[in-house]
């Protein structure tokens, strides 16, 4: 207990403060007590507000270096996959996730609006399970890229690796969103040859991969950047049969359910 007045410590059951001669009673003890609490708690409590700007400014600042970083990676998607930093792993997971999220919402929108609706695909298997399977497949391609590299002796580590590829695959992911918006406005030859565009350069993203991380491997040393591609080829192709059997299977069983369900 402490003196309302000079706030010196007091006994118990103190009528008068024995620092400064103030009366003590219940109220002026209890006011004291209250405002404490009360200090206390405003210095503890976050301010919510104060938290949510916080969140939407770092939202803005992700948004303005991903915004950036595209223009760059689409102008020179080689070079700058040479020069990667640090902050630019985000980018790269950011890259690989809306590639991942694009194919399978492509398929879902294609069945859905060709079939006249009769064919109702769940978005979960359809959509959400192969981005799911399409996120472990890039972790596995580039644990193999990584582990090319490791064969070259280039002196990179697995984010460096990712975020070389996350580079290259900028384009690919803006091809494959340009297909799901015709896609959405019913052109569907298009919006097809734009999916096989993406696919087609995401491979070829794969390559240029290899060639950006020999150029931090010695020249004279190493495995050869020709046989990096081959071996990474080759991994793909089993890591593809591996998983590209779950999805297709998944996707078959879902047309099926959908045509079962028609009524006649």
């Amino acid at each position: 207990m402490n003196c309302p007045n000079c706030q010196a410590a007091l006994e118990e059951n103190a009528k008068f403060c024995t620092n400064c001669g103030t009366k003590i009673n219940e109220e002026n003890v209890a006011h004291v007590a209250t405002s404490a609490q009360h200090t206390e708690t405003a210095q503890h409590v976050p301010n919510q507000q104060e938290q949510t700007g916080d969140y939407v400014q770092q939202g803005k600042q992700i948004s303005k270096q991903y915004w950036n970083f595209i223009l760059q990676a689409m102008a020179h998607p080689f070079e700058v996959s040479k020069k990667v930093r640090e902050a630019d792993k985000v980018n790269g997971m950011i890259t690989l996730a809306l590639f991942s999220l694009f194919v399978p919402l492509f398929t879902y929108i294609t069945i859905h609006s060709l079939s006249g609706g009769y064919l109702a695909p769940t978005f979960t298997d359809v959509v959400l399970k192969p981005f799911i399977i399409f996120l472990i497949f890039f972790a596995l391609l580039i644990a193999v890229k990584f582990g090319v590299a490791k064969l070259m002796k280039a002196n990179v580590s697995f984010i460096d690796v990712m975020t070389r590829f996350g580079t290259l695959m900028v384009l690919p992911t803006a091809v494959a969103m340009t297909a799901v918006l015709f896609a959405i406005l019913d052109s569907y030859t298009f919006s097809s040859i734009l999916l096989l565009l993406a696919i087609s350069t995401a491979s070829m993203a794969s390559t240029a991969t290899i060639f950006s991380l020999k150029t931090k491997a010695p020249a004279t040393s190493g495995l050869d950047v020709y046989y990096g591609v081959v071996l990474t080829y080759v991994a793909m192709a089993i890591i593809l049969l591996l998983i590209g059997d779950s999805i297709l299977g998944n996707l078959i069983n879902e047309m099926q359910r959908g045509f079962y369900g028609i009524p006649f």
